[in-house]
C-alpha cells in the first residue's frame, strides 16, 4: 500500500471512530436517565419514590443536592469502573427482566433495603462526590478524621428514595398484585 492510501485509511479510521465514540458516549448518556431507567416497568416504584425524595426533583426545598438514578448507583471514580459497572448491571437487569415472578414479588425488593445490600449498588465515594463540604457537625467531623467506620448510607440510608420508600413498595406490590387477581378473575 503507497503511502497516500495508508494516510487516507489512517483519517477515515480516525473519523469512524471519532464517530463511533460520540455515539458510544450520547448512548451512555441517554441510559444513564431516571426516564430511561423507569422505562423497565419493575422501576416504578423506585422512580416514582426518587421523585419525592431529597435527591429527586420534588423532593424537599432545602437544598439538597439533585441527582439521577446513575449518580448514585455507578461508580464515578474512573470511566473504566463506570463502564464495566454500567455493562454489568445492564447484564444483571436484563436478566432479571426475565424473572417475572421474582421482580413482581415485593420480596426481592425488600431484601435490597439491608443496609449490606443497599452498599453494593450505591457508592459512598459519590456521595462524597457531590458533598464535597459536609455540614458541620460531631459525626461528619468524626467521619473526616476517620474515626468512625459508619458510612454515608448507614446515617442517610433514606436519601435516594425517602423515608417512605419501603412502605411505598408495600402498597405498590399489594395493589399491583390485586389488580392483577382481579383481571385473572374476570
Amino acid at each position: 500500500m503507497s503511502l497516500k492510501g495508508i494516510v487516507i485509511s489512517l483519517i477515515i479510521g480516525a473519523g469512524i471512530g471519532v464517530v463511533a465514540s460520540l455515539i458510544g458516549a450520547e448512548q451512555m448518556e441517554r441510559t444513564a436517565t431516571p426516564e430511561f431507567c423507569m422505562s423497565c416497568h419493575e422501576m416504578k416504584p423506585m422512580y416514582d419514590t426518587w421523585l419525592k425524595g431529597p435527591h429527586g426533583p420534588l423532593g424537599n426545598k432545602a437544598g439538597a443536592i439533585r441527582a439521577s438514578c446513575a449518580d448514585c448507583h455507578l461508580p464515578h471514580d474512573s470511566v473504566i469502573s463506570y463502564l464495566t459497572e454500567k455493562i454489568r448491571t445492564a447484564m444483571k437487569d436484563g436478566y432479571y427482566h426475565t424473572k417475572k415472578e421474582l421482580i413482581n414479588n415485593v420480596d426481592f425488593w425488600l431484601e435490597k433495603l439491608d443496609p449490606k445490600e443497599v452498599k453494593k449498588y450505591t457508592y459512598e465515594s459519590n456521595c462524597i462526590h457531590c458533598h464535597v463540604k459536609l455540614p458541620d457537625n460531631a459525626l461528619h467531623e468524626k467521619y473526616k478524621k476517620g474515626e468512625i467506620k459508619d458510612t454515608c448510607l448507614d446515617c442517610h440510608w433514606y436519601v435516594g428514595h425517602g423515608f417512605y420508600y419501603e412502605e411505598y413498595l408495600k402498597e405498590y406490590f399489594e395493589s399491583k398484585n390485586k389488580n392483577e387477581n382481579n383481571i385473572n378473575l374476570e
